[in-house]
């Protein structure tokens, strides 16, 4: 269902939903064709009952009336008919919803693979043509702009030095806007990711010998065939020096907050906003929410990226972490929320194995990412067997495996370049819905890929988001299922004798016996 800025897919009204529907209706139409065949069977058989035989000797007009009206209602015309119609419908039904799953997935196939191709070409034309041409770009603008001098040599450097440095100013926010106007140049790029790092390899054989090199160490994959092993090919290439925490171990120091005044959240914005009752900013906040029944409900707010830094620094929430989070493989900050979220649960008595209390996790940017990747993590769920749901904000998860008994809502901007570094949309199921903000005409949205990430922009966004829940099937169900979240009853809590906990956790990344 769509509305004016804000179109949702997924959840109880989406495609996949309609489709199971489908999958079920049409046995369901069988078992009524095959019912109606067996009801006109019986009709026909009493056509040959002996009551009725012998009523034809005394009054054969009646009974041929009546024969004939028997006939009608068990032939062609009445249920043998009818059961006939209701086969070839449930045929239908059936073959409808296999042709649409089949032709999504070749339609999925063609599109992945022109990108694919599409990526393999740009890999090959960058070092063969790209780099060569922006280098004489680069040069030839250094020789015009360098003025007469008796040290020809240094005054031309100088100016090679001065363009280089003007490149990120000047072409960076073209490059920004352009992205922004036009969001499906990012997508479809990455969606090729696997391509352009063979591209390259190809175009330049000894970066190509590398990355097998380095891949083959880290037992990876070469050439890689998805886009989450041509990433984890491209962190293997910084040889452990950029890229790779596997030297460090975490460190997470709790923050008790004070609960004077607090409020639980009631809404999708609630659970957003950089000011919310359950945001933690710079820290992962877990807030635990007392139930009337003895229970916690607990939210857990993972910051975004605070550093772009490649090299690993003792902030987790950096360039490394994002790259291993896309190459699926587990990171620091990973075993930083399962320690905090361990920890609050025990401050309560609630931590012992098998305490299954309900687990929200939900964040911006890496903060999201993080979030998904730990619901498909199995020591996370082992851990905190309640993993329910899960809310993110601007954060490419399409491709993460989240289990289907978990509940997803996340939230993208069309223009947002973030959500599309992965690749891949987000899958139309029953448990996840995507909520995708067009922000073309919005008064105060920033006309470029990297404003669209803007947290405060997704505040507004998940504003229209509980705006629209009341009239969107799939938006009503998620908050539903989302009742102990959201609902907490307040008044009862103080008869209840328990207390919320809102605990921050500073997280760093150090060296062994650091």
């Amino acid at each position: 269902m769509s509305e004016p800025g804000i179109e949702v897919s997924g959840g109880a009204g989406g495609i996949a939903v309609a489709l199971d529907a489908l999958d079920v209706a049409a046995p369901a139409l069988r078992a009524v064709a095959a019912d109606l065949a067996d009801s006109a069977a019986d009709l026909a058989l009493v056509l040959a009952d002996p009551a009725l035989v012998a009523a034809a000797l005394v009054a054969p007009g009646r009974t041929a009336r009546a024969g004939a009206d028997l006939l009608a209602a068990a032939g062609p015309s009445g249920l043998l008919g009818t059961s006939l119609h209701l086969r070839v419908l449930a045929g239908t039904v059936a073959a409808a919803a296999e042709l649409y799953r089949a032709g999504e997935g070749g339609a999925r196939q063609a599109v992945e693979g022109v990108d694919r191709t599409a990526g393999l070409v740009l890999g090959i034309a960058v070092p063969t043509v790209v780099l060569p041409v922006s280098a004489a770009a680069v040069l030839g603008a250094a020789a015009l702009r360098t003025r007469p001098s008796p040290v020809w040599l240094g005054a031309y450097v100088g100016s090679v030095i001065g363009v280089v440095r003007e490149l990120p100013s000047r072409a960076g926010p073209r490059v920004d806007r352009v992205l922004g106007e036009h969001p499906w140049l990012l997508e479809h790029s990455v969606a090729g990711a696997e391509g352009l790092v063979v591209g390259l390899g190809l175009g330049f054989p000894p970066l190509g010998l590398y990355l097998a090199d380095r891949a083959d160490r880290a037992g990876l994959r070469y050439p890689p065939r998805t886009q989450a092993e041509a990433v984890a090919v491209v962190t293997a290439a910084g040889g452990g020096h950029v890229l790779d925490e596997s030297g460090f171990e975490v460190e997470v120091r709790a923050h008790p907050v004070s609960t004077a005044g607090w409020r639980p959240p009631r809404g999708v914005s609630d659970l957003v906003a950089a000011d919310g009752p359950v945001s933690g900013g710079d820290h992962v906040r877990v807030t635990g929410i007392p139930l009337t029944d003895g229970r916690y409900a607990w939210v857990v707010d993972v910051p975004g990226t605070q550093t772009f830094s490649p090299r690993p620094g003792t902030n987790p929430w950096d360039q490394t972490s994002n790259q291993l989070l896309e190459a699926h493989e587990r990171t620091l900050t990973m075993t930083a929320v399962t320690a905090a979220l361990s920890d609050a649960r025990a401050r309560t008595g609630r931590g012992a194995k098998g305490v299954a209390d309900p687990v929200l996790l939900g964040g911006h940017s890496q903060g999201g990412i993080t979030a998904a990747a730990l619901a498909a993590d199995p020591v996370f769920r082992a851990q905190h067997p309640g993993l329910s749901h899960v809310v993110t904000t601007g954060a490419p998860i399409g491709g993460v495996s989240v289990p289907e008994g978990v509940s997803v809502l996340s939230l993208e901007h069309v223009q947002d370049l973030v959500p599309a570094l992965d690749g891949t949309r987000n899958p139309d199921r029953a448990g996840w819905v995507t909520v995708r903000r067009d922000l073309r005409g919005v008064s105060d949205a920033a006309p470029t890929a990297t404003g669209a990430h803007s947290a405060r922009l997704y505040e507004s966004t998940s504003a229209l988001v509980d705006e629209r829940t009341a009239t969107d099937p799939s938006l009503l169900r998620w908050r539903e299922v989302a009742g102990d979240f959201l609902d907490a009853p307040v008044d009862a809590l103080p008869a209840a004798g328990a207390r919320p906990v809102v605990v921050d956790y500073e997280v760093r990344r150090v060296r062994p016996g650091g």
